[in-house]
């Protein structure tokens, strides 16, 4: 029925199932696959080029949460061009929470390790990562930072990234966030916060760490972690 609406209601009636597929997607493993397996992937993504902002922004939070399921990850990236419109919308949202759930929606589909050269290879996608962590809100920059964490985990993707600039560009304001949730985040962001900061000097080498070590709010904050 939802997905019915999905592919030929109005585009209020549209934005009103997405709605529903989203708050359905929020709770439960059960709901997110049997959403998944109903065929509301490509009904849903096909809304990330609505004019409409509520319908554009339902979808695109209605996939995120269809992906924390991790079968569904593969199901994401497999319908033929759903990630071009995730970096899309990433790109050009209508509203801020959409932008930021389409870098949420980047970061849960690079927890699977062989999806992260086809994230990074994805026209624009790294570049508006780049963008969000430096132009966007603060939930918006920690799901940034945290999305090119992940994709720098792979030797490959991180190799380009440095290629592209797009790492270099964004290195000191990256630095910076990762402190700042190494300080104020709950527990597992300053958990990933710190990960990330181990992955960025592995990967960056002395310069990075350089950079690292010379946070003025650094010192005291590893040893405040230590204690």
């Amino acid at each position: 029925m939802l997905v019915e609406q999905l592919s030929a209601g109005s585009q209020e009636v549209k934005a009103v199932a997405a709605r529903e597929l989203r708050l359905m997607a929020k709770i439960g493993k059960e709901n997110r696959s049997f959403i998944a397996e109903g065929g509301a992937i490509p009904a849903l993504y096909r809304l990330f080029r609505s004019t409409n902002p509520v319908a554009q922004e339902n979808a695109l939070t209605a996939i995120l949460n269809i992906s924390i399921h991790d079968e569904n990850k593969r199901k994401i990236m497999e319908e033929n061009g759903c990630l071009e419109l995730i970096v899309y919308v990433l790109r050009y949202g209508l509203t801020t929470e959409a932008r930021e759930n389409a870098a949420a929606t980047l970061f849960s589909l690079s927890a699977v390790h062989e999806f992260k050269k086809m994230i990074v290879d994805e026209h624009g996608a790294i570049a508006a990562l780049a963008d969000l962590l430096m132009q966007g809100s603060p939930r918006g920059k920690k799901d940034a930072v945290m999305a090119l964490f992940n994709l720098s985990t792979h030797l490959e993707s991180w190799s380009q990234m440095l290629n592209m600039g797009a790492t270099i560009a964004s290195e000191d304001t990256t630095i910076t966030n990762l402190v700042g949730l190494m300080k104020r985040g709950t527990p597992k962001a300053k958990e990933n916060a710190i990960a990330a900061l181990q992955e960025m000097c592995r990967c960056g080498g002395l310069n990075v760490i350089q950079n690292v070590a010379k946070m003025p709010m650094f010192s005291g904050l590893i040893q405040t972690i230590l204690l």
